[in-house]
C-alpha cells in the first residue's frame, strides 16, 4: 500500500485499496520481467528483439500475412518512427518485405517472407519456453483457466469506455 501523504501535502486522490494496489504492482513487475527475459532470450537465441518478434507474430496472423505500416504500429504498441526502424532491419534480414500501398501511395505495407516465416518458427520454441517458465510454471491448469477467463473481461472493458 502507498505511503500516506506528508504534514501539508494533498492525500492521494481516490488512491487503490490494498487488493488493486496488490494487483497493479504485480502486473507491472512481472509485465517488466517477462518481457525484458523474453527479449534477452530471443535476442540471443535468435538475433530477435521482441520488437521484431512482435512484428512477425502479428503478420503472420493475418489472412495474407500483410499489413499496412500504420496499422503495424498499432497493433505491436509502438510509434510509426519505432515500427519504421524495425521494419527496415527485418526486411535487411529478409524476414520482411515492404512495399507502397497500392491504393495509397503515402503508405506501406510490409509482408512476411517464407523466411520470415521460418525465422519466427524457431523463435516461438524459445518464447513459448519461456513464458511458461516465468508466467505459467507456478500455477495449476484450473489457475491458468481462471486467470485466462479474468484477463479476458479486462479489454472489453477498457473498450466499453473508450467509445
Amino acid at each position: 500500500m502507498p505511503a500516506s501523504h506528508r504534514q501539508g501535502e494533498l492525500p492521494e486522490p481516490d488512491a487503490f485499496d490494498e487488493d488493486e494496489f496488490r494487483v497493479w504492482r504485480s502486473f507491472l513487475r512481472t509485465h517488466r520481467r517477462i518481457s525484458d527475459e523474453l527479449n534477452r532470450r530471443l535476442e540471443r537465441e535468435h538475433g530477435l528483439p521482441l520488437l521484431h518478434y512482435g512484428v512477425l507474430i502479428t503478420l503472420i496472423t493475418e489472412p495474407d500475412r500483410r499489413l499496412r505500416m500504420t496499422d503495424l504500429a498499432d497493433r505491436v504498441l509502438t510509434s510509426p518512427s519505432g515500427m519504421t526502424r524495425a521494419v527496415a532491419r527485418l526486411a535487411d534480414l529478409g524476414l520482411v518485405e515492404r512495399e507502397q500501398s497500392s491504393g495509397d501511395r503515402r503508405s506501406f505495407v510490409v509482408h512476411l517472407t517464407p523466411l520470415g516465416v521460418r525465422r519466427l518458427r524457431e523463435a516461438q520454441r524459445t518464447h513459448h519456453a519461456c513464458v511458461r517458465e516465468l508466467l505459467f510454471a507456478g500455477l495449476r491448469p484450473a489457475e491458468v483457466k481462471r486467470l485466462a477467463a479474468i484477463y479476458d473481461r479486462v479489454p472489453a472493458a477498457v473498450s466499453d469506455r473508450s467509445t
